[in-house]
């Protein structure tokens, strides 16, 4: 059988990546001011992140309908089934939304819910392909990554303003913890984003990232991700060094892409333990 595997771009996967990988990507679109862009396509990563550092406002949505059903029509043309995932149910209704249209294709989609986002939804992906490659089915495909993909990771912003502008938080949070001097460490488990704790400066609600990502879990069953939203290049380099200092283990650098960080915001860092499923 002969199978494609296809993620959305809150996965963070360049054109360049999904052509190297041979991934496909559905792309969702970016609206900054009130001007829609597709992400990757109409606006660069780079062009976002000068944008919320000027004051725009930053939203996204799912990948049009229109758009999948079309890529999924010319990819059926070539390919005898698709395997699709998309970013974790709880956070987006793409995953519903592609589940209802199943039938449409004559159930030759199969969607996975693996509650992943950013840089470990790209590194599922990789290891989904590999499975493809490796001759396994869409069902049993589906059994191994619901039962037994986990990803656990802290995920910092810089500045709490950018929560503010994307409605994550209220302005009246937003002012509380600006005058407290507050950053929040989110966390990114079990398909959704929540609070881990609150802490004073920037740095050190990194290093409380690392600590809580590293605890309790065995360094060789997980790949060890820093996420980089832009952030500053010695903080960067100081949480990488740590992670692998504490795992043993090397260290994946990936780049936080507009999907996230229209939400976190520039300068955000994130330290992801991927569970590893093959």
């Amino acid at each position: 059988m002969k199978i494609a595997v296809i993620t959305d771009s809150s996965a963070g996967i360049s054109k360049a990546q999904a052509e190297e990988y041979g991934i496909y990507v559905a792309r969702m679109p970016i609206t900054i001011d009130g001007k829609e862009y597709m992400e990757e396509e109409g606006i660069s990563r780079e062009d976002l992140i000068a944008a919320m550092r000027r004051g725009s406002v930053v939203g996204t949505s799912q990948p049009p309908l229109g758009a999948m059903m079309e890529q999924f029509e010319t990819l059926l043309k070539t390919y005898d089934h698709i395997i699709f995932l998309p970013i974790s149910s709880k956070l987006s209704g793409t995953f519903q939304t592609v589940s209802s249209i199943v039938d449409d294709f004559d159930r030759r989609i199969t969607v996975i819910d693996s509650k992943f986002v950013a840089a470990p939804l790209l590194l599922l992906s990789k290891d989904v392909k590999q499975m493809v490659d490796n001759g396994m089915t869409p069902d049993a495909i589906k059994r191994q990554v619901e039962h037994n993909a986990d990803m656990f990771a802290p995920l910092i912003p810089e500045d709490i303003q950018y929560l503010k502008r994307g409605g994550r938080i209220t302005p009246t949070a937003a002012a509380i913890a600006n005058l407290l001097k507050i950053i929040p460490v989110l966390k990114v488990a079990n398909g959704e984003i929540d609070l881990l704790e609150k802490v004073r400066t920037h740095k050190k609600a990194v290093k409380v990232g690392v600590e809580k990502v590293t605890e309790g879990r065995n360094p060789e069953a997980y790949h060890w991700v820093v996420l980089d939203g832009d952030c500053d290049p010695k903080l960067l380099q100081q949480t990488i060094d740590d992670v692998e200092k504490i795992t043993g283990q090397t260290v994946i650098r990936e780049l936080l892409y507009p999907i996230v960080l229209a939400h976190t915001g520039p300068g955000s860092i994130a330290i992801a333990a991927y569970k590893k499923i093959i």
